[in-house]
């Protein structure tokens, strides 16, 4: 049995949110003068090169030092625990992840006509 949320906002929410989070990275996409995209994923797998081309395309000084500072810290202190959901538990109904998905779609395909990296494939529907 798949659990689902039980709440009657859940969806209003997914709704705005998803929406939201499209119209600002095609508004930045539209009217941005000089863009950098960064996705999360690449700072992941490659912290100190990603920075190192934030710091560049920002036109500050940062020392080597501070850089690497950033990287012998990047867990933090500060972590979620990791506390595992069931296996079956899923927040999205079939018509929210129809809507999230043309909204990725959506922006991927808007960062590649600018010519930026599209959204990292794990983001793609399937």
């Amino acid at each position: 049995m798949v659990r689902t949320v039980k709440n009657e906002k859940w969806p209003d929410f997914v709704n705005s949110y998803a929406s939201w989070w499209a119209s600002h990275v095609l508004d930045w996409l539209q009217y941005g003068k000089r863009l950098l995209v960064v996705h999360y994923e690449d700072l992941k797998q490659a912290l100190l090169p990603k920075l190192r081309e934030m710091v560049r395309f920002l036109n500050i000084t940062v020392t080597e030092d501070r850089l690497l500072c950033v990287e012998n810290n990047r867990d933090g202190n500060f972590k979620r625990s990791r506390a595992r959901r069931p296996e079956t538990f899923e927040p999205f109904t079939l018509e929210m992840k129809d809507l999230i998905n043309k909204y990725i779609l959506t922006v991927d395909k808007a960062l590649r006509e600018r010519n930026f990296m599209g959204l990292p494939e794990e983001y793609l529907p399937r």
